[in-house]
């Protein structure tokens, strides 16, 4: 064994040396392309080797981005309610072979497991859908509670039965939001504050919701492309819900959470690697709880996000020991990053 290789502060140092230079060359390129407006972050070893924001966190006061604009994380907050959920399962709260109407007064669906909703193989309905059906105000925000309400009063169809198949719904994640509220006795977003982003020092986090008389410090507002450029995503009904989106976060929150997940921080090994397990026996595109997995010679874990002008990504590789999280406030169909052929470049670096 080398010297580099017996010492980790040395590798570190050598993995940032060798390797900076041309992950910077790779965003630096997408951002005078005009490709790229975000944060990145790319830890290996458990050492950050690029951290970097390009571009503005508002495009008419030109304000630029740093390591604590807060982006919205969109379906990358699942792996954070699924965390939620897990931390309640390890203090001996919850189990997720629970049925949820063990936990949630009147939940109309017998047969279903916390686990069904954590990995998708529930059958449930669209929220969105259902939504279209039953909520009349459509100048009121929707919230979760709101979610419940419809599905426990109006019981509309699944799609197969529990743990029968697997299909990808946010409605399971809203869901599971009402459920850590249901069993910690908190309110979500006062739960995930107070018991992952404090003890965690994620300063920029938090769960918010459209129309109610919030605001996000340092916020990176989200744009979508038109015919004359770019214009602030418009809100609707559904922005008041969360758990399946709306966690607010920065670069710099995410480093350490990636780290809090590496060094079983707040939740032991055994139930970090709950979170890892795939839910579907057969496939090769997975779904664990609150990540997607991609099984074979790679093993990938990983999730993506899109909401209102905001793409995101976190992509873990164990077996390059390797994290790449992407945050963008500007969404261009045509344009946008592949992060799968950033991910291959950075490897291949």
């Amino acid at each position: 064994m080398t010297a580099i290789e017996d010492d980790p502060h040395k590798l570190g140092t050598y993995l940032r040396i060798m390797k900076a230079p041309a992950i910077d060359s790779i965003f630096s390129h997408l951002h005078h392309k005009k490709r790229f407006n975000g944060s990145v972050l790319v830890m290996q070893e458990g050492e950050t080797l690029y951290k970097k924001s390009f571009g503005y966190a508002n495009m008419r006061t030109k304000e630029n981005l740093d390591e604590h604009s807060a982006f919205q994380l969109a379906s990358v907050s699942k792996i954070f309610t699924a965390f939620a959920v897990v931390l309640l399962q390890q203090e001996g709260k919850l189990n997720i072979e629970d049925k949820v109407a063990d936990h949630i007064k009147g939940w109309p669906y017998e047969n279903m497991s916390i686990k069904n909703l954590l990995n998708h193989r529930s059958g449930m309905s669209r929220y969105m859908a259902v939504a279209s059906w039953y909520w009349k105000n459509w100048r009121k925000d929707m919230s979760n509670d709101d979610v419940l309400k419809q599905f426990i009063r109006h019981k509309p169809p699944i799609f197969f039965r529990p743990d029968r198949n697997f299909n990808y719904c946010n409605t399971n994640y809203v869901i599971l939001a009402s459920l850590v509220e249901e069993v910690s006795g908190m309110p979500f977003e006062d739960f995930m504050q107070e018991r992952i982003f404090k003890p965690l020092e994620m300063k920029d986090a938090m769960i918010f919701g459209r129309g109610q008389g919030m605001e996000i410090p340092h916020e990176a507002e989200g744009y979508k492309a038109g015919r004359r450029g770019y214009y602030k995503a418009p809100n609707d009904y559904i922005d008041g819900v969360w758990g399946d989106k709306n966690m607010f976060a920065s670069i710099a929150d995410l480093e350490k959470f990636d780290e809090a997940l590496r060094e079983y921080k707040l939740l032991d090994q055994e139930h970090t690697e709950m979170l890892f397990e795939p839910g579907s026996k057969w496939r090769k595109y997975n779904y664990g709880l609150g990540w997607r997995l991609k099984r074979g010679e790679d093993n990938l874990i990983y999730h993506f996000g899109w909401w209102r002008g905001y793409r995101t990504c976190y992509i873990k590789d164990p077996a390059n020991d390797l994290t790449l999280i992407i945050l963008t406030n500007r969404d261009h169909p045509g344009l946008n990053v592949d992060y799968w052929k950033v991910y291959n470049q950075i490897l291949d670096t």
